[in-house]
């Protein structure tokens, strides 16, 4: 064979092979394109013909080549087998998948089923049994009072408690309530220290706004020291040797005298408790100015209005003080302790020298002042009559 056919015969099959290489590449791309389309490629690439030219438009979807050295047909061959035999896994891998988790959700689904069912068995069943055991507890107890017997114990001991609890927060509240009287005396001791006597030996009282006490002492007679001490005590005259005077929350001997006489405690005593050289009205106005608090009306008008209170008959003004009756004097007085405003009033022997008649109106007036509403006062009366302390809502005696 000549050179020249020998060139033609290596042409023809080096053609024959390029041919079947380039029919090998378009069987895989076809594969590959098929095996894309089934996972995530769209439609418009599978539709595309198997010898499309490779110079397509720049805006389609380039095809995937592979390029490989094939030494005869066998392997070319072999290759393109392998190439469907990956496609045909890949597509039983995600049917595969597919069937699992679609069997997954059915297993789910039979299993919440199943627990739903369960669960509403298991409601059911405790409703049935709670609604049975109220029902058994109702006719015990309905069995029980109808026979006169007690009835469930721990029923029973359950709803004993829950009155024990109502009661102790009813006695809460009232004690938080009272927590601060208006005036009281804690372990009060006073020591004369002359004779070294204790005239008020632990003393403790307490007095709260809207009530009307009595102190009962002794009578001066017998004994005038026991009510000028208590007198002095309880005004803020005299501090305990031990013990404290309280007003509220404040000890008297921290509260300036101002303070104490001016706005906290309004008294009347037996001697100077009016200013005889004044009129009514004066007198009246002369606390006012004393106790530096201020009043939403003219003075004038609201010391008038202080003696309309206490039911003053005389004229208020124009006629001096001593020239009045014993019982006119005591209204005075009561009005001067009043018009400061004061929380507490304490009184000395406020009957003494009166006529039974003159006394009643003032045990009267007095009474009205302790429980009148506006302003709620502590009344306290230091007294030695018998007739007095029986008017009181309660009755503190002091030892002999």
């Amino acid at each position: 064979m000549s050179s020249k056919d020998g060139k033609d015969v290596k042409d023809t099959e080096d053609t024959e092979m390029k041919a079947e290489g380039t029919n090998v590449e378009d069987e895989m791309t076809e594969n590959t394109d098929q095996t894309e389309n089934t996972g995530k490629v769209e439609s418009d690439q599978t539709d595309q013909p198997a010898d499309q030219p490779a110079d397509q438009p720049a805006d389609a979807t380039p095809e995937v080549s592979f390029s490989f050295t094939f030494d005869d047909d066998d392997e070319s061959a072999d290759l393109a087998a392998l190439a469907d035999t990956a496609g045909s896994n890949e597509n039983g891998a995600s049917e595969a998948g597919e069937t699992s988790d679609t069997a997954g959700s059915d297993a789910e689904s039979d299993s919440a089923d199943e627990d739903a069912e369960s669960g509403g068995e298991t409601s059911a069943a405790a409703t049935e049994a709670n609604a049975r055991r109220v029902n058994e507890t109702m006719a015990l107890a309905g069995d029980a009072m109808a026979n006169g017997k007690h009835g469930d114990p721990n029923e029973l001991r359950h709803s004993e408690s829950k009155a024990e609890s109502e009661v102790d927060k009813q006695v809460a509240d009232r004690v938080l309530l009272k927590s601060y009287p208006n005036f009281s005396l804690n372990h009060a001791t006073t020591t004369n220290r002359k004779s070294g006597r204790h005239v008020l030996d632990d003393t403790s009282m307490a007095f709260y706004a809207g009530e009307l006490y009595a102190v009962r002492v002794l009578p001066d007679a017998d004994d005038a020291e026991q009510r000028v001490t208590m007198m002095e005590v309880l005004g803020g005259f005299q501090a305990p040797t031990s013990g404290s005077a309280m007003a509220k929350s404040a000890n008297l001997l921290e509260l300036e005298v101002g303070e104490l006489r001016g706005h906290r405690l309004g008294i009347v005593p037996q001697r100077f408790a009016v200013r005889g050289d004044l009129d009514a009205e004066s007198n009246v106005l002369y606390a006012m100015n004393a106790s530096g608090r201020t009043y939403l009306k003219p003075k004038p008008i609201a010391a008038r209005e202080f003696l309309a209170k206490v039911g003053f008959g005389e004229a208020t003004s124009g006629r001096k003080v001593r020239d009045l009756a014993l019982v006119e004097q005591r209204r005075v007085a009561i009005a001067r302790a009043i018009s400061c405003e004061s929380d507490t009033l304490i009184l000395d022997e406020p009957t003494k020298g009166l006529s039974a008649n003159d006394a009643k109106a003032i045990l009267d007036l007095i009474v009205s002042i302790a429980h009148a509403r506006d302003p709620k006062r502590a009344v306290i009366i230091v007294t030695s009559s018998d007739e007095v302390a029986d008017r009181a809502d309660k009755v503190y005696r002091l030892a002999d």
